[in-house]
């Protein structure tokens, strides 16, 4: 796999991608469910949040295809996309995530997990989202800046 600029990209490179990060969050959320619940509690909800994020998920892979601009983090976009869950979030996919982990959190019933959540979205922000972003006004110009004016960041 290469780069925008034709450099070998590394291995290490090539799995930091958001989909694991979310693996690894649902599986300290049931660990410390498990382990250092904190607080437990029982609210419905759960597994209509998860389904609710991965929704979201597949809504947003549609208008990626229907535009033809590349899905992954680290390539760069062809086109913006302001429809669909793009008009009301400028990451519908990290927020389908956050959901999931949420819905997960909710669904073992336990503080620890449900505090994951925010650490999940802070880490896939700096990680991904403030990196996506540059590389975006960059390429897009003042139709990204126009965009972000108007869309919040994940909701």
């Amino acid at each position: 796999m290469k780069d925008r600029h034709g450099n070998a990209v590394p291995i290490s490179k090539r799995i930091d991608i958001p989909p694991l990060w979310l693996l690894g969050t649902l599986a300290a959320q049931y660990l410390l469910a498990r382990f250092l619940p904190l607080l437990s509690f029982d609210l419905p909800g759960g597994p209509i949040l998860v389904i609710a994020g991965f929704a979201l998920i597949f809504w947003s892979a549609i208008h990626f295809r229907r535009a033809q601009t590349p899905i992954h983090p680290r390539r760069k976009p062809t086109t913006l996309i302001t429809d669909g869950p793009f008009a009301f979030s400028r990451n519908p996919i990290y927020l389908g995530m956050a959901l999931i982990a949420a819905g997960w959190a909710i669904r073992l019933g336990a503080l620890s997990a449900l505090l994951m959540v925010p650490i999940f979205m802070l880490i896939i922000q700096r990680r991904f989202i403030v990196g996506e972003e540059f590389h975006i006004d960059r390429a897009l110009g003042e139709e990204w800046r126009s965009y972000t004016s108007r869309t919040r960041r994940w909701l």
